[in-house]
């Protein structure tokens, strides 16, 4: 290692040595809940077309015999394709996990579960290498400023950071030496990438950012350990490192490698108990609490104003809702949604309740205006109008922490009733394998039981 190591080789260094018992039960405890949400959505999210676009357009080149499985199916690929198969089907209908590098779960166990199985990893060395995967993509992103500037500069942090994240599992899964491992993090750092260009007219490539990334990370941990080089200064070389390129050549390495070993930044993700973007759920947690306070429904509403940062209204001003994409990023169909009394249950996006008298009524009483001087972490500002004359000022407050978050977290019972929700539909135990088997990971000798309950039915 260097005399002045550059980031990717401080954490390569610390990440190359940490052992299981380094990592506090209750990451341990809260990562478990992380795994059980990303499994559960990407099972649900695989029969959207998203995911069977992907997973069949793979099936037709890459299908093998022996490989990594594509959860849900019986179809097996080569570990970095069903990376990226899983990727996607985790991230399909955005009701997957926040934090890390942007959306952890869906970036970094894909790859490491599919090198995992690919190599018959046990149980432990799979929670401390997703455990690698949140702590590595959050600091990576907090280098960068964090989510809320990266993503004015029009980056899809998913995308970028994720790469790292994902490399950072793999690289741990596979038992990479700090050298060799900072190589990974150099490679998947040479291909990173990912833009919100989607945004523009709600193509399916948001879906399948996660799975590229999942991808790089895994072809970036096997070609290190194989001895390919990665730059070192992927993030401070002053032509072509990221600094340079994607943060207009500012870097904030301290910020990152802050708490590095104290901090695993498990607590920083956060858990969706809405089917959209994050960037409405403190408005909804809002009208959702104004609501249990007072007897007030949509129809006493005359108007509602909600003001928000140009980011903010740049991702969630979608007015003609026709997919499940439109109304993801809608925060007037989810402020609508609750004051209709609904949960935002995936059932209440896929399909879109457009054709509902009532939602649709409400929705034309809600309007979307920018002040340039809010940030996106200020989160937007709720003006309710009442028919009786009465107005209510809401301030929704940050996005992050809003339920989900470490300031106002679900309940391991919570995240259970989510994954047997959102895998009722695909048959009676379904969900109590995969509970069983998530609970029992730091105990298991490999991941037979996990897989089992990850394989097709039917």
């Amino acid at each position: 290692m260097a005399d002045n190591p550059s980031l990717t080789e401080v954490l390569a260094s610390h990440w190359a040595g940490a052992r299981y018992d380094d990592v506090p039960d209750d990451v341990i405890a809260d990562v478990k809940d992380h795994i059980l949400d990303t499994l559960a959505v990407a099972m649900a999210g695989g029969t959207t077309d998203e995911a069977s676009i992907v997973a069949t357009a793979l099936a037709s080149v890459q299908d093998v015999s022996l490989g990594s499985l594509v959860w849900g199916t019986n179809l097996r690929l080569t570990p970095a394709q069903a990376a990226l198969a899983n990727g996607t089907s985790a991230h399909a209908r955005d009701f997957d996990d926040g934090g890390g590098p942007g959306h952890a779960g869906s970036t970094v166990l894909p790859a490491a579960l599919a090198l995992a199985e690919a190599t018959g990893a046990d149980g432990r060395t799979l929670l401390i290498a997703t455990v690698a995967g949140y702590d590595i993509g959050y600091r990576t992103l907090q280098s960068l400023g964090g989510f809320a500037a990266h993503t004015d500069r029009g980056w899809h942090s998913s995308g970028t950071m994720g790469s790292f994240a994902a490399a950072a599992a793999g690289a741990k899964i596979l038992g990479l030496d700090p050298q060799q491992y900072a190589d990974a993090l150099g490679i998947a750092g040479s291909f990173t990438g990912g833009v919100w260009a989607f945004k523009d007219d709600g193509a399916m490539t948001k879906r399948l950012h996660p799975g590229k990334a999942g991808e790089t990370g895994v072809d970036a941990a096997i070609f290190a350990r194989a001895g390919l080089s990665g730059p070192r200064r992927i993030f401070e070389s002053a032509w072509g490192g990221l600094y340079a390129t994607y943060n207009g050549g500012k870097g904030h390495a301290e910020v990152a490698l802050k708490d590095l070993g104290v901090d695993f930044n498990v607590a920083s993700s956060y858990l969706k108990p809405y089917a959209c973007c994050r960037g409405s759920h403190s408005a909804v947690d809002a009208v959702m609490e104004l609501l249990s306070s007072r007897p007030l429904s949509a129809e006493d509403v005359e108007s509602v104003r909600i003001t928000a940062g140009e980011t903010a209204v740049n991702m969630l001003a979608v007015e003609n809702i026709e997919t499940v994409f439109d109304a993801q990023f809608s925060l007037p169909y989810a402020v609508a949604l609750a004051l209709c009394g609904g949960r935002l249950g995936l059932d209440e996006y896929d399909p879109p309740r457009v054709d509902d008298p009532r939602i649709r009524e409400t929705l034309t009483k809600i309007s979307m205006h920018v002040d340039s001087g809010l940030e996106l972490e200020d989160g937007p500002r709720l003006e309710i109008r009442l028919l009786s004359g009465e107005t209510i000022a809401l301030e929704a407050g940050n996005p992050t922490t809003a339920k989900g978050s470490a300031q106002n977290p679900m309940s391991h019972e919570e995240v259970v009733a989510k994954a047997e929700v959102l895998l009722a539909p695909l048959g009676p135990d379904v969900a109590k394998e995969l509970v069983y088997a998530v609970e029992c990971l730091d105990q298991a000798p490999d991941l037979t039981e996990l897989l089992h309950a990850l394989r097709a039915r039917g």
